[in-house]
């Protein structure tokens, strides 16, 4: 597990005070873009002091810089954030990466998660993937990196 994570892209500024137009397709957006919330731009800490949404996009003012000519320079800069200033209780989807997967017998292991509109596809290194649903995934065990599936046997080429 990684101890920072990437959660954003700064992809412009909104209007003339200082907020922070931030692309995010992290799973716990909503954790991670909260007031008072410590994010690392350039590996260096800022404080969150204002979130809204607005289309697809977050909106985010930070260290209480309320104008445009203050923030211009974090335009096109990534957003990490420390694992332990989530306060998570359950794993995120990227933790998966290296795990086995087995049902009766190991079947390979986890080597991306992909994104779909349907949901997250686990993409396996012997070239299959299991959807990340119920029917397919019986149980996440963290401590001992496995997942326990059904009929994922069936999905194989």
């Amino acid at each position: 597990m990684k101890d920072k994570l990437y959660v954003g892209y700064i992809c412009g500024t909104h209007g003339i005070k200082g907020e922070l137009k931030v692309l995010s397709d992290f799973e716990k957006k909503e954790i991670a873009f909260k007031v008072n919330n410590k994010i690392m731009i350039d590996n260096i800490e800022h404080t969150i002091t204002s979130v809204r949404y607005h289309q697809n996009k977050i909106l985010i003012t930070i260290d209480s810089l309320l104008n445009i000519n203050d923030v211009l320079e974090y335009v096109k800069k990534e957003i990490y954030i420390k694992r332990e200033n989530l306060n998570l209780d359950s794993y995120l989807m990227e933790d998966l990466i290296g795990f086995k997967i087995i049902e009766d017998e190991e079947l390979g292991i986890v080597k991306n998660i992909l994104i779909t509109k349907a949901g997250y596809l686990l993409e396996i290194d012997k070239n299959f993937y299991i959807p990340f649903v119920p029917s397919y995934i019986k149980e996440v065990d963290v401590k001992n990196k496995k997942i326990i599936v059904n009929h994922a046997k069936e999905l194989r080429l």
